[in-house]
């Protein structure tokens, strides 16, 4: 099963959605996210991550986007 983001990067995924204005809710190990800001595109409001780090399609996507964005700042720093 492909995963959202690395395990080891699960929590600060969660974090970053709550830094984005998300509402997040837990569900077991995963977790819901939710937003009405209409500046956020519509697809992407609300976010599934389950226990074993699937999720809906939005979860895919700001997961790949997250990843893209933690390589980004290890470059940047080193």
């Amino acid at each position: 099963m492909k995963k959202v983001v690395k395990p080891r990067h699960a929590l600060a995924f969660q974090i970053w959605f709550e830094k984005l204005g998300y509402s997040v809710k837990q569900t077991g190990k995963g977790f819901v996210a939710t937003t009405a800001d209409r500046f956020i595109k519509k697809r992407h409001h609300h976010v599934l991550v389950t226990d074993a780090l699937g999720g809906n399609q939005a979860a895919y996507e700001l997961g790949q986007e997250f990843e893209d964005h933690l390589i980004s700042i290890d470059l940047k720093v080193a």
